[in-house]
């Protein structure tokens, strides 16, 4: 018996809060595939602004009530990442590419779950238009596309795979971006002008919550071709940071990722903290953090020694 995926036309893809181009970019992608409505759970960053500007397509609606509403999770898996609303939603899938942890999204009914070991969502949704058998448009692929590259840094990041750069490729040729490179380089200056960002802003942008047992805490990551900038705020940034924790958090992290050397300076809100980055990295603190060299990547890098030392 043949399976073909559909949801109800009033169903709402939702990405996570503090969106990123991929979960963005995927809700788009999806709702335009099988029908419904793309949201997005935040402001949406300058990189993410300049994929959608550039195919022409509109940004998805701001939504954080999702009781009683049919809903697809795209780009993450756990509970911490939505408004607290989504655990009264009709929750019909969950399409993502990160690893399970606590507070996943469990559902008393059934549920599609499709989990794939890629570097985007993105690559997951367009490989469904393949699998389904629907032509891509040049904005789409666009979309798409940028997904892709933002995960990746441009397919540049040791996890992305074959199938990641196959799928771009494919993408890049149905949006008409030949130098796939250039386009990547043009998205990653955007992300990095910051400028109108306020400290606690910038900590923001790239923020993600986890729970591992009993213990709750923050992640900011803010990758930049320009990151001295962002660094020259470091006493405002760890000043929000100081803030953020005292609502319940255990503990609350910080990365500066350099674009130009792929190298990180993780930083914490306060002296525990650094203990936690310390033996969690095995490296000791230098003059601003915990500097991390080759790693740039909460995922695969930055959380798993974390996740690691919280659960031991």
């Amino acid at each position: 018996m043949s399976f073909q995926l559909s949801f109800p036309s009033n169903a709402l893809f939702v990405g996570h809060k503090n969106p990123d181009t991929d979960c963005t970019c995927s809700a788009i992608a999806a709702a335009n595939l099988w029908g419904g409505t793309p949201i997005v759970q935040g402001e949406l960053n300058p990189e993410t602004t300049f994929v959608l500007e550039q195919f022409g397509v509109k940004a998805p609606a701001f939504e954080d009530n999702f009781a009683g509403k049919d809903v697809v999770i795209v780009d993450h898996n756990q509970t911490t990442q939505s408004a607290a609303s989504v655990t009264e939603a009709n929750i019909l899938s969950i399409i993502d590419h990160h690893a399970v942890q606590d507070n996943f999204f469990f559902q008393k009914g059934p549920i599609h779950i499709d989990m794939r070991t890629v570097a985007s969502c993105c690559t997951i949704i367009a490989d469904y238009y393949e699998e389904m058998n629907v032509e891509i448009t040049k904005e789409m692929a666009g979309v798409m596309l940028g997904g892709i590259l933002s995960d990746t840094l441009a397919l540049t990041v040791p996890h992305t795979t074959e199938i990641d750069k196959e799928i771009a490729a494919k993408l890049a040729k149905i949006a008409g971006i030949e130098d796939v490179a250039d386009f990547g380089q043009q998205m990653l200056i955007a992300k990095s002008d910051l400028s109108k960002y306020t400290a606690a802003e910038i900590l923001n942008l790239d923020y993600k919550d986890f729970i591992f047992g009993d213990i709750k805490i923050g992640f900011g990551v803010c990758e930049s071709l320009l990151i001295d900038k962002v660094k020259a705020k470091h006493d405002e940034i760890t000043a929000a940071m100081v803030e953020n924790k005292k609502n319940d958090y255990n503990a609350i992290f910080f990365a500066y990722v350099d674009l130009t050397t792929n190298n990180s300076v993780v930083i914490g809100a306060d002296d525990a903290d650094f203990a936690v980055l310390e033996e969690a990295y095995g490296v000791s603190k230098g003059d601003l953090g915990v500097a991390l060299e080759g790693k740039i990547s909460r995922k695969n890098d930055f959380i798993p020694p974390v996740s690691a030392y919280y659960n031991k």
